[in-house]
């Protein structure tokens, strides 16, 4: 499979996502857009089935950290322990939960490891319209993969729907973000509004009446685009689209985008990833979205949001 690699005994699968060559020890369907073939050249991120730390972690706790790893589990899926932003060790409950093991590692111990390398890693769901790219975040449930998959059926290009690493703005390089994946998770409501059959779709392993839907768009191009604008969505009674700015716009992209503050907390890195969020809010602007939860006002919103894009 493109990808793989043997080295030494073992076999590797290689993987070119967020600017990082990443060797794991085993397939990552979701990331197979950013597989590479890869030989003796170092890689800079290796995921490994281990064990992962010996400490018990307090029940009362979300984790441990020592100051070079972090410990953390899961009771249906298993034990990871993220070590000096370069390793992630994966210890699944069975192999019968090796699906489930795998989603928690792309998620919170990517995340994890993310931070620890001192990344900006932000929480939502970004297309590419035209030469714009817009970036949706807020709160669960706050429809961030519909509207991306509203905008992606329409035309644009999904880069996200889940978590990104984002390079704040430095000298003379505006912010950067980097593509993700290409699957979108709808919930069942979604699914029928845009007269999908979600029996031909993976299911959540964690939310029965959300699926994963794979888009197909062809070859993934893992380089980073310039990141044109962040919408952070509500639900209110009226569309509306509404620039922040200063404080309130710093605030809002840090509530809105911040994943797993526990694990920040944890690892000292909660103030890092608030400047992260600071710098970027600078130079992007960052826009209110509210609406009503009705889908029939689903197309003028995102015309409300592709508008928004087209000033900028």
């Amino acid at each position: 499979m493109t990808g793989a690699a043997i080295v030494g005994s073992e076999k590797w699968f290689g993987y070119r996502h967020s600017g990082v060559l990443i060797a794991s020890g085993f397939e990552v369907p979701e990331w197979l857009g950013f597989a590479e073939t890869f030989g003796d050249e170092a890689t800079d991120i290796k995921i490994e089935i281990g064990t992962a730390g010996l400490e018990p972690i307090p029940s009362d706790q979300h984790g441990v950290y020592d100051g070079g790893c972090m410990t953390f589990s899961e009771p249906l899926a298993g034990r990871w322990s993220i070590c000096d932003g370069k390793k992630i060790i994966v210890e699944p409950i069975s192999v019968e939960r090796m699906t489930e093991a795998r989603l928690y590692t792309l998620g919170s111990a990517w995340g994890a490891l993310g931070y620890q390398r001192g990344w900006a890693m932000l929480h939502g769901s970004a297309v590419q319209i035209g030469a714009k790219t817009a970036l949706f975040a807020g709160e669960a449930n706050q429809g961030k993969s519909t509207i991306a998959a509203a905008l992606t059926r329409a035309g644009a290009r999904l880069l996200s729907d889940d978590l990104s690493r984002v390079r704040p703005p430095s000298g003379n390089d505006g912010t950067q973000l980097w593509p993700s994946g290409a699957r979108l998770k709808l919930w069942e409501e979604a699914l029928n509004h845009f007269g999908l059959q979600h029996s031909e779709l993976v299911q959540d392993h964690f939310r029965d009446q959300k699926f994963h839907l794979a888009v197909d768009q062809g070859p993934i191009d893992a380089a980073p685009v310039p990141l044109s604008a962040v919408f952070v969505l509500e639900w209110r009674d009226t569309i509306a689209v509404e620039r922040l700015r200063g404080s309130e716009a710093v605030r809002a992209l840090a509530d809105a985008t911040m994943y797993r503050k526990e694990y920040l907390e944890l690892m000292g890195k909660l103030g890092e990833q608030v400047v992260h969020c600071a710098r970027i809010a600078a130079q992007v602007p960052i826009y209110r979205v509210t609406r009503p939860r009705d889908f029939m006002l689903l197309d003028e919103v995102c015309d409300r949001v592709s508008l928004s894009l087209s000033d900028l």
